[in-house]
């Protein structure tokens, strides 16, 4: 009797000739259930120039593919698609120009849309600008689930421009964007400053911030006095709830939204994610110094895509949720 991986090797050579791939496919905007798993979306095709095939072992899911798949987004997206902006895999193909890279390596990507199809289907065609090599005995899993929110918290950081010795505060710490953008802080020296809900203060302390207050305790703010930066994923409202802890001329890098009225010299930074497959490389250069790891609370089969969505539209995910495509 044929094992599972056997029948899976199997399923996928069978695709393969067809021209066809196993995707998560969002056929219409709505709630989770819009999502179809299907195994006969077309083959994302050969890689033209500066393109690599990838072979999609795992991808991240993040709250703009929930939030995208919900309502779209501005400026419109092509019905019916393949979600997921962000995978680990291996390299079966690269196109013509590309240096650096050959069948058989393990990478991993952002490619927002740029990429055929996305993340959540078993082939992808991905530029090659927008991948970088897997560190050494990092889990795939663990790989899949950096690209995004890493890349957005390193971005943030650098916006902020923070030298080594100066306080931060990074809201939302236990989050995918705020786990990471603890660690990076604090990896550059930075003095940080977290918070997060009770059940996760001692999960953020041990990332490396100086201290941790519990968000939902009302008089948290009190100790706050003074703060130069700040790194906020969690919205414009929460940044103005903060405004009055920050000293006269202090920045901010905003990830989910820009408040209006700002005062004392504030500056706020809308931070968008961008690929890069430097920044990729320093994010795995961190990683493979144990400066910095992907918390992944929960990984689900892309047969379980739709209760993955769900469960990520609930909140409170400590760190990032990721979809296996590969058996």
């Amino acid at each position: 009797m044929a094992s599972d991986s056997e029948r899976g090797r199997r399923s996928r050579a069978r695709r393969a000739k067809l021209g066809v791939v196993r995707a998560a496919v969002v056929p219409r905007h709505g709630p989770a259930e819009v999502i179809q798993v299907r195994g006969d979306w077309p083959e994302p095709g050969p890689p033209g120039p500066g393109e690599v095939l990838v072979a999609v072992q795992a991808a991240g899911l993040n709250p703009s593919d929930t939030k995208i798949r919900a309502r779209g987004r501005p400026g419109g997206v092509d019905l019916p698609y393949v979600a997921g902006r962000e995978a680990a895999g291996r390299v079966t193909e690269v196109g013509p120009g590309v240096e650096g890279l050959e069948p058989g390596q393990e990478v991993f990507a952002f490619f927002g849309w740029g990429a055929r199809p996305g993340g959540h289907a078993e082939r992808l065609v991905v530029a090659a600008s927008s991948l970088a090599l897997r560190p050494p005995g990092v889990p795939v899993h663990e790989a899949a689930g950096l690209p995004l929110a890493g890349l957005t918290a390193l971005q943030g950081l650098e916006a902020l421009g923070a030298q080594a010795g100066e306080r931060v505060l990074v809201t939302s710490g236990s989050g995918g964007v705020g786990h990471l953008g603890v660690q990076i802080a604090a990896a550059l020296g930075l003095e940080v400053i977290a918070t997060a809900g009770p059940a996760n203060l001692d999960f953020v302390g041990g990332l490396g911030a100086a201290e941790v207050l519990d968000y939902r305790d009302e008089d948290h703010r009190q100790g706050l006095r003074g703060i130069p930066y700040l790194l906020d994923s969690v919205g414009a409202a929460n940044i103005e709830s903060y405004l009055g802890c920050l000293s006269p001329g202090a920045k901010v890098a905003a990830v989910a939204g820009v408040p209006g009225d700002l005062a004392n010299g504030i500056t706020v930074t809308p931070i968008r994610c961008e690929a890069s497959s430097e920044r990729l490389t320093r994010l795995s250069e961190l990683m493979r110094a144990e400066q910095l790891f992907v918390a992944v609370q929960d990984v689900f089969a892309l047969d379980r895509v739709v209760e993955a969505h769900r469960h990520l539209e609930d909140g409170h995910v400590r760190g990032k949720l990721v979809i296996a495509i590969a058996p």
